[in-house]
């Protein structure tokens, strides 16, 4: 089973990531560190507890693929202003989460996640993902509704758009550890939109070190289906890329506006696949006013 399970290429280029993390956690507000056991591992989170916040549902948020809890360092401070946030790193990818249990199945993704709530006695949560994470959070969603307060889904990939057959093709070289390391950077860029990527900056050298020496072995995402979609009742916000290397935008705009019921979506003009990063200020408020609006 072990060969199931997501691996360092060695455990020096893994505690360069583990060094490249505890750094790029140090830009964010200081957090309680959690613990988690789970039925496939061990789940790494924070919470930033905001005391004046307790009658009101709790923020969750799952990063994207190859980046960790400190992928969300711009948007934390605003978000646990306004309520307590919690954040996770995923399991089976990087970060500082343990997989211990091969996760076979979109039902196997889900599980972990209610688990790690259940653990935190939480009844209800506005939970926010990016990427992947939008897609863990959709799949979560679909399948656990009663546990979701509202749903933020920022460039979420495998949900209202399959990614585009470029990325999938780029991926597969990508995935080969022994091409050079400058090739598959090259993949990185492009879903980013960045046309460089700067090592100096803690969290880019994180995802970096991250993208480059860890191989994931979790099953492909199954597309979140238009019926799921319909069956939300909880409200949704999308916030979607105009320059996204990822999908069609637009497309993706349009499937979510015509199978959501309590659905708001934007699309972000001049932004690429980095959004919540880019427009940390303008999206934190918009996503803040959207669940005062809608939740407890």
């Amino acid at each position: 089973m072990k060969q199931l399970i997501g691996k360092w290429s060695s455990a020096e280029k893994q505690q360069e990531y583990v060094e490249a993390y505890k750094r790029a956690l140090q830009t964010m507000p200081e957090a309680e560190s959690i613990r988690i056991k789970t039925s496939f591992g061990t789940v790494q989170g924070y919470c930033w507890k905001n005391d004046h916040a307790n009658h009101k549902s709790p923020i969750l948020l799952f990063p994207g693929k190859s980046s960790g809890t400190p992928m969300w360092y711009a948007n934390v401070p605003d978000f646990y202003k306004n309520r307590t946030v919690y954040a996770f790193d995923a399991l089976g990818d990087v970060g500082l989460s343990e997989q211990e249990i091969p996760i076979k199945n979109s039902a196997d993704q889900a599980k972990w996640i209610n688990e790690t709530i259940e653990n935190l006695h939480l009844t209800k949560a506005n939970i926010i993902g990016h990427s992947f994470g939008g897609w863990l959070s959709a799949n979560y969603a679909s399948l656990y509704p009663q546990k979701v307060a509202s749903l933020i889904l920022i460039e979420p990939v495998f949900t209202f758009q399959m990614i585009k057959l470029i990325i999938v093709l780029k991926s597969i070289p990508y995935n080969m550890k022994f091409l050079p390391k400058k090739w598959r950077q090259g993949l990185l860029k492009q879903i980013s939109g960045s046309e460089t990527i700067d090592t100096t900056d803690p969290v880019a050298k994180m995802i970096d070190e991250g993208a480059n020496y860890y191989s994931s072995n979790l099953p492909n995402p199954t597309m979140i289906s238009k019926k799921q979609m319909q069956e939300w009742e909880f409200p949704v916000y999308v916030a979607f890329a105009d320059n996204s290397g990822v999908h069609n935008s637009v497309k993706a705009v349009e499937v979510a506006e015509k199978n959501v019921k309590h659905v708001t979506a934007k699309i972000w003009k001049n932004a690429t696949h980095s959004l919540p990063m880019e427009y940390a200020e303008e999206l934190n408020s918009e996503i803040i006013q959207f669940i005062e609006k809608n939740c407890d």
